[in-house]
């Protein structure tokens, strides 16, 4: 391994090959439903998506043991109660394994797509059709897909996405539905004034100049950028007191970020959706399978961890590389510090319960998600490999 660490972009940044390279991938993506809303971010699509379903306080949603708070934030935030159900050893929900009275008059389930690998929903589809339940499919982390031969998004009463985790942006998410217009009242969306475009051009600049991928531009950029950072050092913030207690603290957070007046409720900025439709999709998904599979044939040799799924297959634009670790205690900030794109869902919603039979608690510990977008290069893979190799396995 490098005696120094490398910066690599831990999500997608605007470059000139993204902007130059407009061809179309022919996988679909969810943008291709008949009914879209744009959102400001993933999360602000879920809270959005339940007010779509009628979500009224104390209404039971269901949700996965394996998942980031800001899945079941919204829920809490709108009144509703989050009921966990169990992940199965390859992330299939286990809707069937919860108690009937819990199934009987659930408003909503959420069900995701993990690490941007389509999961099968045929049979999910036909137990919350029996049900009388409201299927949100998400799609945080696969935005193009298929699955079962339908574009992914097309199982799900409404589906969810995230631009951030596709694109050059730092805001954006989708809410879409093939089945229901998404005109109710309750999904208008507050207007945004125009320093808010401004703000995520700025942001999406800034970045691609931090990783040089505007060649021409970067030298011209990069000091007023280099001030911008210093000015935002020497500004102190109030930050407000937060309750010893992991749930309320949780809950209250929930509450002040979905608060009616607060972001998910405006409008996604101009610049993010423009930003979108500036490039094309065919270099997107290509270089997720490539480097999905390059990091499969470089890790292939650990014997501290291994790979989840060891092929994304033709169906999928993986968000992320799921590698599972055997020690993961031992290694997770040390892959961090050392600049290896790595996320890890180990904070859970603090009242998640232990199911039997499920997955969830022991992924939160012992899945490491790897980056593998497209502006990580095959030289980046193979820094990335050597490093994993290293603080893994002890050997390069």
């Amino acid at each position: 391994m490098s005696t120094h660490s490398l910066v690599l972009p831990r999500l997608p940044v605007l470059s000139w090959a993204y902007l130059l390279e407009r061809r179309k991938s022919p996988l679909p993506s969810i943008m291709e439903a008949k009914y879209r809303l744009p959102t400001t971010s993933g999360r602000a699509a879920i809270a959005l998506a339940l007010r779509a379903t009628g979500c009224q306080a104390g209404d039971r949603i269901l949700v996965p043991t394996y998942h980031c708070p800001t899945m079941v934030a919204p829920i809490v935030a709108l009144g509703g109660k989050p009921v966990f159900y169990p992940t199965g050893p390859h992330g299939e929900a286990l809707l069937d394994q919860l108690p009937a009275e819990l199934l009987d008059g659930a408003r909503a389930a959420i069900v995701p797509h993990y690490f941007g690998l389509p999961q099968p929903l045929s049979r999910i589809r036909a137990l919350c059709d029996a049900q009388g339940i409201a299927l949100i499919e998400d799609c945080a982390h696969a935005f193009f897909g298929l699955c079962e031969g339908q574009p992914v998004g097309s199982w799900g009463d409404y589906a969810i996405a995230s631009l951030t985790k596709f694109f050059p942006v730092t805001e954006g998410g989708c809410l879409v539905s093939h089945r229901h217009p998404l005109t109710s009242p309750a999904l208008s969306l507050a207007r945004r004034p125009s320093s808010a475009s401004l703000r995520v051009l700025a942001d999406a600049l800034e970045l691609s100049v931090q990783h040089g991928r505007l060649a021409g531009l970067n030298s011209l950029l990069n000091p007023l950028f280099d001030a911008k950072r210093r000015l935002n050092r020497a500004v102190s913030t109030h930050t407000p007191s937060i309750p010893e207690d992991p749930l309320a603290a949780a809950i209250l957070r929930a509450h002040a970020d979905f608060s009616p007046e607060a972001l998910p409720f405006s409008r996604i900025a101009a610049a993010a959706r423009m930003l979108v439709r500036a490039g094309g999709s065919a270099r997107t998904v290509r270089l997720r399978q490539t480097n999905y599979a390059g990091l499969a044939e470089r890790l292939a040799g650990l014997r501290g961890a291994r790979p989840l799924q060891r092929s994304c297959g033709g169906n999928a634009a993986p968000y992320v590389f799921p590698l599972w670790v055997d020690s993961p205690d031992e290694v997770y900030q040390k892959l961090r510090q050392s600049g290896v794109p790595v996320f890890r869902w180990d904070e859970r919603w603090p009242a998640t319960p232990d199911l039997p039979g499920d997955s969830g608690k022991k992924w939160s510990h012992h899945v490491f998600q790897i980056g593998c977008h497209q502006d990580l290069s095959a030289t980046n893979l193979d820094w990335i490999a050597e490093t994993l190799k290293t603080l893994i396995d002890g050997t390069v």
